[in-house]
């Protein structure tokens, strides 16, 4: 059931991708346009040990890295399916969950989930050939497996140093020269661009969690995503208070974002 469900969904993104590509929405993905110099800071940054403080780009900040938007009509209606489904679904689910369960919990939780993903990270640094990073996500798999508890805590950079080297297939395909494409902007998923659609899927091989039953997989999953928005509650309201055009300010901070995680 795992496989059947993980290959159903390899095929859905892959089928998605290709209707953009021969439509003629995918032109310019091997554009070198956008491999300049990083910007800093998005909503999609690393958290801190604490609760979760994003940085968050200041949206009139300049910037240096652009993408093509020729999807914003469907972009935009996507951005305010997903407004909505936040402040009305898991904004509140967040926040009795927060009431319920202790911060140092939860960071636990996100933790774990973070550990879990390490066949990822191992992958992708070894396909960019980055075989001491690789090594390195594999010992701190190893020892955050084990003396950190199932991931749940990370004696791997807080005993050995061993800090984490975060690579995605998406980077991977930056890596070796790939443009972004177009900007796409998913329900529910968020923001993403033609190239890191492909790298989902790629990643989607690697990443143990999908290949668990429906079920399994749905509370794990779901259990994620709600302890994940528990620790970052106030962020994107903050985001959408600052931001003249909140649609723009996302579009740009996740590619420069994104761009400077493929630039590192």
């Amino acid at each position: 059931m795992g496989w059947q469900r993980g290959s159903w969904m390899k095929w859905m993104l892959m089928g998605a991708v290709g209707a953009m590509v021969f439509s003629g929405l995918g032109n310019g993905i091997f554009s070198s346009g956008d491999r300049r110099a990083p910007v800093a800071s998005t909503a999609w940054a690393k958290t801190s040990t604490q609760e979760d403080e994003t940085y968050l780009e200041d949206p009139l900040a300049e910037k240096t890295v652009t993408v093509a938007d020729p999807l914003q009509p469907i972009n935009r209606a996507f951005f305010h399916f997903n407004d909505k489904l936040y402040f009305w679904v898991l904004k509140p689910t967040a926040t009795v969950y927060k009431t319920l369960i202790p911060t140092g919990v939860r960071l636990c939780v996100r933790n774990a989930f973070e550990n879990l993903l390490a066949p990822v990270r191992i992958v992708n640094n070894l396909l960019q050939l980055k075989f001491q990073r690789s090594a390195v996500e594999l010992s701190r798999f190893a020892l955050n497996s084990t003396l950190g508890v199932a991931g749940m805590f990370d004696p791997a950079e807080k005993e050995f140093g061993l800090k984490p080297y975060d690579e995605d297939f998406g980077q991977t395909l930056g890596h070796y020269g790939v443009g972004n494409g177009i900007f796409v902007l998913w329900p529910v998923f968020g923001p993403s661009t033609l190239r890191d659609t492909v790298g989902i899927a790629g990643d989607y091989l690697v990443d143990p969690l999908n290949y668990l039953p429906w079920t399994d997989y749905g509370i794990m999953q779901g259990t994620k995503i709600v302890n994940k928005t528990s620790l970052s509650i106030g962020q994107y309201e903050d985001f959408k208070a600052s931001a003249m055009d909140p649609y723009v300010s996302m579009r740009d901070a996740y590619v420069n974002y994104r761009h400077k995680q493929v630039q590192k």
